[in-house]
């Protein structure tokens, strides 16, 4: 194993940090655009951050989790980021494409572009991250973090009160981006960190990472459309406003699934190493932990959206939205399906089960698709939840099914 300047503990302290400043500081934009601007530029921003996860998962291209585990060294850094340039340059063709020939508005179609180059410019820094969470350097990758979103999250409230323009707003948080990206994710990764931070483009071996990602891409591609397609369905089948509304009070739930994913996202070395000594007895004790832990978030989300859900909503928006209090459990259980199934999903993509992850996220779109045409329909932003339900249920039975087989026919034992 790597040896560790920093501890495991501190690492996933470090990434917890990191990771709850930036979705608290996108939940706190997004409570933050109704107050400043109102539910149309919340329904703007909305759609541009749901296009934007989209476009991330295909510059993602499946290659962080491989990347946090290939602890033989397989590919090198340089090689990480020469296949991330890649990826970008694709990404960014089909945000144009996706764009020129969507019926968005003017101003929707705006925001969505300069949303994807700002997400783009924070998935070059995860490639980064990654380099640094096999060096167990997470201390680098949580402080930038938190420079990054807390920057542009200010900078984002200044410019929106005082122009009223969402595109301005997301402009500056691409430049902040870009700056935090150059002045500290670069030379402290080369100083501190002590790994290099020029890409590879030798041997073409950038473009034989893709491709050995490539189902992994398209796993996470899929599993990002079962979450998109209902918010997307709203949009379609109603305004902006109203996935303004049901994003509104969607942002304090995501905190359940932040929370989990502070433990889960870390483990995925930790979890290489284990399978890599056949240690399958270790590897369960860690799964039942956090099985246990999204037990407890469920149990103590859905009592909090009962009791405190309206008082919630009422302190962050006003009284006008409380009487949508009755999303909050759905969502609750959205929330927690989600962490469980990127749980899931970075087991799978440990294990090398190409098919098992491709058929989940298949099977679960299909089922989001299907459900999503008759619920969202005939039952507005409810309809959206239980889609949601619907298909993150379908893609963890299969994660399951498929991890289960991979282990048996690896013959690991425990």
């Amino acid at each position: 194993m790597e040896k560790q300047e920093v501890s495991v503990k501190k690492n996933i302290l470090w990434n917890s940090i990191g990771t709850f400043v930036m979705f608290f500081c996108q939940w706190l934009m997004m409570v933050l655009v109704v107050r400043l601007s109102g539910y149309a530029d919340s329904g703007i921003l909305s759609l541009s951050i749901s296009c934007g996860n989209v476009f991330l998962i295909i510059a993602a291209f499946g290659v962080k989790t491989y990347q946090v585990s290939d602890v033989k060294g397989k590919y090198q850094a340089g090689q990480y980021y020469a296949a991330k340039i890649f990826s970008i340059i694709l990404t960014l063709i089909i945000a144009g494409i996706f764009v020129l020939v969507s019926s968005y508005e003017g101003v929707e179609k705006t925001a969505i572009i300069l949303y994807a180059l700002y997400i783009m410019v924070y998935s070059y820094s995860d490639a980064i991250y990654g380099e640094l969470q096999k060096k167990w350097r997470l201390d680098i990758a949580g402080i930038s973090m938190c420079i990054r979103h807390i920057a542009a999250l200010i900078l984002f409230c200044l410019l929106i009160w005082l122009t009223r323009e969402i595109r301005f707003a997301i402009l500056i948080m691409l430049i902040v981006s870009l700056v935090v990206l150059f002045v500290y994710d670069l030379p402290q990764t080369k100083k501190r960190g002590h790994i290099s931070i020029i890409p590879d483009f030798a041997e073409k071996k950038g473009l034989l990472l893709l491709k050995e990602c490539f189902p992994y891409a398209v796993y996470t591609f899929l599993h990002t459309l079962v979450l998109t397609v209902p918010k997307l369905a709203v949009r379609g089948y109603f305004d902006k406003d109203t996935l303004g509304i049901y994003s509104a009070v969607m942002a304090p739930v995501t905190v359940l699934q932040v929370a989990a994913t502070f433990v889960i996202n870390p483990l995925s070395t930790l979890l290489a190493f284990h399978l890599q000594d056949k240690k399958i007895r270790e590897l369960t004790k860690i799964m039942l932990k956090c099985a246990l832990m999204l037990a407890a978030f469920l149990v103590g989300g859905i009592l909090i959206s009962i009791f405190l859900g309206k008082w919630g909503l009422k302190i962050l928006y006003g009284e006008s939205i409380t009487s949508y209090s009755y999303l909050l459990v759905p969502m609750v259980i959205v929330s927690v399906l989600t962490a469980l199934t990127i749980l899931l999903g970075n087991l799978s993509i440990v294990l090398r089960d190409r098919l098992g992850a491709n058929l989940s996220g298949g099977i679960g779109l299909a089922a989001v698709i299907i459900s999503s045409v008759f619920l969202v329909k005939g039952m507005g932003m409810q309809g959206a939840n239980l889609s949601l339900i619907i298909g993150l249920l379908v893609q963890d039975l299969v994660l399951i099914l498929g991890i289960i087989r991979k282990i048996k026919k690896e013959g690991y034992q425990s």
